[in-house]
């Protein structure tokens, strides 16, 4: 318990006090959100400011906020990846199941899991490759998630992504340069962003050579606009939306496609009923009509480096 004569508090103290995780408590000081001073390398707290943000009802801001009815159950939030499939899925979903709706917001899969972290939404669709554990996801949650061994990971399906083009084929970002080609790029924080970072890395490329690599497209069907009006000579996308006339499509690699979802929200009526929908021969049936998906591991809940 904390002592009642203390002046200062510890993190440790700060955390009961608060009741949350001392992880969320550097957060809040690095936003300037709670008062704290630093003395011999360690951070102390003002007990009597404190108390009084706490009676000020001011504890509600800092804690998981939670969104107005996502956790009843005819609202699903979701937010994170964008897929062209995910697309018609959504709309599928509530014809199947009218009881429910399925909002999803295309922010990127580092965003989702932020949003997912802080409450804003039920779920976030993610596809971030750890070069390190050579896995999907698990990684980041680790680093993006306070408490991640409360969160769940299920798989959607997985999909084929490489670089779309029209003028030549294109097969490596040395291609790229030494074509002289415009390259239309995702934006900071998606997972295929952070695959071409790497790949750029990985060829010894410096980003300044790649005519275009600072512009950015939110969505897959966004780089193949860019691509056909002539903004842009190459991109990286799922295959599903580069099988049109006049572009040619070269592979790179086929990446895992998951949903995070807090365990204690899993078996809530809403997120059943979309989990119920993924595992049914209908959603199978929507991804096996588009091109570079596979279901091998769809409704599957995932662990660290499980063999697909």
């Amino acid at each position: 318990m904390i002592k009642e004569n203390k002046e200062f508090l510890t993190v440790n103290e700060v955390a009961e006090l608060l009741n949350i995780n001392e992880k969320k408590i550097y957060a809040l000081l690095k936003e300037g959100r709670i008062p704290g001073t630093k003395i011999t390398g360690k951070w102390l707290f003002p007990k009597e400011e404190l108390e009084e943000f706490v009676r000020s009802d001011s504890r509600m801001m800092i804690r998981r906020p939670e969104p107005s009815r996502a956790h009843e159950r005819e609202i699903i939030l979701a937010a994170g990846s964008d897929d062209p499939a995910m697309n018609t899925i959504q709309g599928v979903f509530h014809r199947i199941y009218p009881h429910y709706v399925l909002f999803s917001s295309i922010v990127g899969s580092e965003e989702g899991l932020h949003l997912l972290n802080e409450g804003f939404c039920s779920i976030a669709f993610c596809h971030l490759y750890d070069t390190g554990t050579k896995d999907f996801n698990f990684a980041y949650m680790e680093r993006l998630l306070d408490e991640p061994g409360k969160f769940a990971v299920v798989n959607l399906f997985y999909r084929t992504v490489g670089f779309v083009s029209k003028k030549v084929e294109v097969g490596s970002f040395s291609d790229i340069v030494a074509g002289g080609l415009a390259f239309i790029n995702r934006q900071k924080g998606s997972g295929i962003r952070s695959r071409v970072d790497a790949m750029v890395e990985k060829e010894h490329i410096r980003k300044e050579e790649i005519i275009g690599f600072d512009e950015e497209a939110y969505t897959h069907l966004d780089v193949i606009t860019h691509i056909l009006r002539g903004k842009a000579d190459v991109g990286v996308t799922a295959q599903s939306v580069a099988c049109l006339p006049g572009l040619y499509f070269k592979k790179i690699f086929k990446e895992r496609f998951d949903m995070v979802v807090l365990k204690d929200s899993f078996f809530g009526e809403n997120i059943q009923a979309f989990v119920e929908f993924v595992r049914s021969d209908h959603f199978k049936r929507i991804i096996a009509a588009m091109q570079g998906y596979d279901c091998r591991n769809t409704g599957r809940v995932m662990y660290p480096n499980q063999i697909s």
